[in-house]
């Protein structure tokens, strides 16, 4: 039997079987491989850096439909397009004929499956190839539709595969084009209404090897694509460089804080060179284009880089570390060793990712991990210290560090430094965070004296009645602060009840937090205990489950408070579950064997006619008749009488005062 060899030759062979390819495989190496307009734009570059071109030229139209890509390299004659650039799977390495190096600059060349020029047809319906070498002209042109029709023409075909697809000769080559290639993309099936300066900017980040070091320059719509087009290094505050330290020109010496050099080697021995950044803040790393119909670019990757090409968008998916300096790093990894030519080849079919398994692979992830593992731990230190000094620009912050001992302001920094870190949409949210934990570092500060005392010797009165007093100021900032914060919490009530009354929500709260009414009204578990027995036998004499009542321990018994619901009818049957609540209280104390003196039972109920009305009935039965509002303006007044006589509060509450009143995040 003969058939067919991969060259189209015949041979001989007494097998009955054949393997065929089909034309359907295109979809799978390279028709449907690419989803966005500069991952197709990279291929085109990377053809012509190949031809040892030193010019290309990108010209995008997009009320057209259409992108021009030119280039000033070698071209290519009848017998490279039909052996070479249509030829798929071409394997350039393999080619004894042509060096892995260009012949004019000797580039190590990008190229390797043979599958990235029908990328350009994942985006663009038409594709017109015009190509001159040595004044051999040819122009063709590739269409998509007639690539699926023959497709669909072999799947319905019962004949042996069609294994040709016949481009369209062009007869109207462009007249200036003497050398080099050009390419007309139109009838794009994905949107170019990407901005210019978008797309330059990802373009950039796909290359290393632009600009006249590398004798190739790469334009858009005739203007220069170069490094800083990255729009990334003026954003770095913390730089480490691997290698190639010369990345450190490229950051702004305004914005940069601290650059370390590292070494550049894995533990196998390869040489790796590249950079990897911090930023200020997370949100430096999103980049939006407004009102320009384009998606939003994440920079916080850091991207592989491979023969000055982007080979993998984000080496951090494979490391998978979630710290949080994590979400503040950008930067790029330079691994050239893992496209060498006599190696395996590591990348995937589109380009965008590498074979994770591969040895080589396993070994940069290794060094990478070394390598943020350290950035990480400096970073902390870093922005400690830059959060700690931002915290001190606050006068009483930094009056109260400079007071520490020496030993304690590493810690202080490191307290600092976290809450200046954490992102909070009110800035004034942080002063009060410096306030607590302010508050807290005096509090540990004095505990770990206190745990020395036992240490100390007769002669060390002094020392203890220092750290005894101190605790005391601790304690009274501590109070001086509870009765602020609660203050703050009675005037929000007392607005709200002026404005709307009593609610449903608001009656909730007030029965969980009874000393909103009355600073004296605090359960104790004992008072709870009895709560809760008078709670039971409410349920088992009238039904109602007394969940709104709570009582409190007075200097000579105990007071039932009764938070009456504001949706509660005020009628006088109320008046005959007084006699139960009375009882109801007497007999838990005394199966408890409690002293008490005295019990009262207080109804708080709200202002309107009809409670009015009930008040003077309920007071003739010995009951305490008191209004929501009424209480919550005299507890008001209570609190600010005692904030106003603290005589307590000394020079930890001082210091809180003068942290609210410093102006550093206004």
């Amino acid at each position: 039997m003969s058939q067919p060899d991969i060259d189209g030759s015949e041979r001989d062979d007494d097998s009955p079987y054949k393997m065929s390819l089909s034309l359907n495989v295109l979809n799978h190496l390279g028709l449907n491989l690419y989803s966005n307009v500069p991952a197709v734009l990279s291929e085109a570059v990377a053809n012509a850096w190949d031809a040892d071109a030193e010019n290309v030229d990108v010209d995008i139209y997009p009320d057209d439909g259409r992108i021009e890509i030119v280039d000033d390299g070698h071209g290519m004659d009848a017998g490279d397009v039909n052996e070479r650039y249509l030829r798929v799977g071409y394997r350039r390495r393999r080619d004894e004929e042509r060096p892995n190096r260009t012949p004019e600059h000797g580039r190590p060349v990008m190229g390797r499956k043979g599958i990235g020029k029908l990328s350009l047809l994942s985006v663009a319906e038409t594709v017109d190839v015009y190509t001159a070498k040595d004044g051999d002209r040819n122009a063709f042109r590739l269409e998509l539709s007639e690539i699926e029709r023959a497709i669909g023409e072999e799947e319905s075909s019962s004949g042996a595969p069609q294994r040709q697809y016949v481009p369209r000769p062009l007869d109207d080559f462009p007249p200036g084009l003497r050398e080099g290639t050009k390419l007309v993309l139109s009838d794009l099936t994905k949107r170019i209404h990407t901005t210019e300066h978008a797309l330059r900017k990802r373009l950039a980040r796909r290359f290393s090897i632009l600009g006249s070091e590398y004798d190739f320059t790469v334009r858009i719509n005739g203007e220069e694509v170069t490094v800083t087009d990255r729009d990334y290094f003026h954003k770095v505050q913390f730089l480490w460089t691997f290698g190639d330290h010369h990345y450190r020109e490229y950051c702004r010496d305004s914005k940069l804080e601290h650059h370390e050099e590292r070494g550049g080697e894995t533990e196998n021995g390869y040489e790796i060179s590249g950079w990897i950044g911090t930023v200020e803040k997370p949100n430096d790393l999103v980049e939006d284009y407004p009102g320009q119909n384009t998606d939003a670019d994440d920079l916080n990757k850091v991207s592989l880089m491979v023969r000055g090409r982007m080979a993998k968008p984000d080496l951090l998916e494979s490391v998978n570390d979630s710290r949080m300096f994590t979400k503040y790093l950008v930067g790029e990894i330079h691994a050239d060793f893992l496209d060498y030519d006599d190696e395996d080849d590591i990348a995937t079919s589109n380009r965008e990712d590498v074979v994770k398994e591969d040895p080589r692979y396993q070994d940069l992830l290794d060094f990478l991990r070394v390598e943020l593992s350290h950035i990480a731990g400096k970073w902390n230190d870093l922005r400690n210290e830059q959060e700690s000094r931002e915290a001190r620009k606050i006068g009483a912050i930094d009056m109260w560090y400079e007071s520490l001992d020496p030993d304690q302001r590493d810690r202080a920094q490191s307290l600092l430094g976290k809450i200046g870190r954490m992102s909070l949409e009110d800035e004034s949210d942080r002063r009060e965070l410096f306030k607590y934990g302010v508050l807290a570092f005096e509090n540990m500060k004095y505990r770990d004296k206190l745990e020395g005392i036992d240490d100390l010797s007769e002669s060390d009165e002094r020392t203890v009645s220092r750290v005894l007093s101190d605790l005391d100021d601790v304690d009274s900032s501590q109070h001086h602060q509870m009765l602020s914060h609660r203050k703050e919490a009675v005037d929000a009530f007392l607005s709200r009840v002026e404005e709307g009354g009593v609610d449903d929500e608001m009656h909730g709260h007030l029965v969980e937090h009874p000393w909103l009414l009355d600073p004296s009204w605090e359960e104790t578990p004992v008072s709870a205990d009895i709560r809760r027995g008078v709670q039971r036998r409410l349920r088992e004499v009238t039904g109602d489950d007394g969940s709104g009542v709570r009582c409190v321990r007075t200097a000579v018994g105990f007071t039932l408070v009764s938070l009456r619901h504001p949706t509660e009818p005020a009628g006088t049957g109320l008046l005959e579950l007084v006699g139960t609540f009375q009882r109801a209280l007497d007999v838990e104390i005394e199966e408890r064997d409690r002293d008490a003196q005295s019990t009262n039972i207080v109804f708080v109920v709200p202002d309107t006619d009809a409670w009015n009305d009930l008040e003077g009935m309920l007071k003739r039965q010995g009951i305490v008749v008191r209004k929501y509002h009424d209480l919550l303006e005299e507890t008001a007044d209570t609190y600010e009488a005692r904030i106003s006589d603290d005589s307590r509060a000394g020079r930890v509450s001082r210091l809180l005062d003068q942290i609210d009143d410093g102006n550093v995040f206004d």
